[in-house]
Order: structure tokens, then sequence, then C-alpha cells
């Protein structure tokens, strides 16, 4: 018997004998318009990264979930308020989010970084953003950084999702976009995104980076270990990295 496959089977013998103390199915809040994570196809069907994460996570857990497309603001209060049992979207965990709900541990890693047209600017700072339009998501950390640091200089504009907000900078309603890097990435690889570029280097002091984990209600131990043990699941099983790469050319964790 191989190391990996009694680290496994004690995992699930964890998933196994944990009580779920909330009903099924689980109510798992994703993003509602966030290419890559979680985006609605031609078929009218939820998919993206985020999408496939939080179905592995629940296939390993042995429950039903169901998924429920929420705007980025809206996941810290919808936990909260218990309109959903845990968040699989690009949340950062932040000392200010960890005062109002707990997370599990790390599913993948994030930066933030700016992107525009070519030549548009050179480095980022207060002088060459005086006087710009700045696109960011709403509620995000990505927003909070640039109301603390750029309000004076520049016109910050909030959209509720990643995708309105790309598409502000493609009708030139803004002159640069800021958010996290594997979102922006994959921006940049479609056909839309290809006349823009990335503007300074990835940032990841004063909360922009970091460990990216899955937030639920303060006092949900149970859900915790589950939520736990199927992280480490999916990542020694393989599960995580084919998921990974149908979405990134390298591995985000």
């Amino acid at each position: 018997m191989t190391a990996l496959f009694r680290m496994v089977s004690a995992l699930a013998a964890i998933l196994a004998s944990s009580v779920l103390l909330a009903a099924e199915p689980l109510l798992v809040a994703v993003n509602n318009n966030d290419r890559p994570f979680s985006m609605t196809n031609e078929r009218g069907e939820q998919v993206g990264f985020s999408v496939d994460m939080a179905r592995a996570i629940c296939k390993v857990m042995g429950s039903e979930c169901r998924l429920v497309p929420t705007n980025f603001a809206d996941f810290i209060p919808g936990l909260i308020e218990k309109r959903f049992d845990f968040v699989v979207a690009n949340v950062l965990r932040t000392t200010e989010r960890e005062k109002l709900v707990d997370f599990s541990n790390r599913i993948w890693r994030s930066s933030s970084i700016f992107v525009g047209k070519p030549g548009n600017i050179g480095q980022i700072s207060k002088e060459s953003l005086k006087g710009k339009l700045l696109g960011v998501q709403t509620g995000s950390a990505q927003e909070k950084y640039l109301r603390e640091n750029y309000t004076a200089v520049a016109t910050i504009l909030t959209f509720p999702s990643n995708i309105e907000r790309n598409n502000a900078l493609t009708s030139g309603k803004v002159d640069l976009i800021f958010g996290s890097t594997v979102s922006q990435y994959a921006f940049l690889t479609t056909k839309e995104g290809s006349f823009f570029e990335f503007v300074g280097g990835p940032i990841d002091g004063q909360g922009l980076g970091g460990d990216v984990a899955i937030p639920f209600a303060k006092g949900r131990d149970d859900l915790r270990t589950r939520l736990n043990a199927a992280i480490e699941i999916i990542l020694k099983d393989g599960t995580f990295a084919r998921i990974n790469n149908n979405y990134f050319t390298a591995s985000v964790f």
C-alpha cells in the first residue's frame, strides 16, 4: 500500500465519519460572471475553474451541492446571513475577512495587477494615474486598495463582475482595470483582451496577494474538517492539477 493511498484513505475516513450539521444540499456560492473562474456557457451551464473546483470538493465530501451564482460583494454578507454554506471563488484570506468568517486551508494563491493599452503609462504611481479612470470589481480587495491609495488623483469606477469591468476597458469607459493576476491573464488571452497588456508588475502587499481559501460561517468546525480533508485529497490525487491545466498554463497553487 503506497503512502499516497494510505493518506487518501485516512482523509476519506475523516470525511465519512464527519457529521454534517447543515441540511443538504449544501449551497455553494460562486462568482456569477468572472472568467475563467465562473461563467455561463452557450448551453446555459455554469462552468469555470471555481465551478470545477467546487464540484470536485463536493464529490470528494460525498455531498450534494447546489451552486449559487453571486456577486462578489455579496459573498461575506451571504455567509453571515446563512444564505449559503461556503464560497468557492477568488477570495483572499485577509485579517479583516477573518474577523467576519472562517476559512479553509489554501486552495490557490493570488496577486493583483493593472491592465491597460500598450504604452498608455509606464510604472504605476500616483503621478502616472493622475486623471485616469480606473475600473475594479465591487467589494474586492483591489477596490479597497485603490480607494486607500488613489482616490485623490484618479476616478474609481466599480463593476459587479470582472466581465463588466473588462467590457468597460474594451469600450473605452476606463483607462485601466485592476484585479487578480490570474483573472487579468485570462482576459488578455481572449480576442478582446489581446489589444491590452499588463501595466506594471504584480502587487501582493496591502492585502492584494496571498492565500485564496474557502470562506464559511463562523462556528462551522464540521465544515472546516470536511473541506480541508477534501482539499488535501484533490491536491494529492491529481484532481487539482487536471482542473488547473484546463484553464491556466502554470499552477496557481
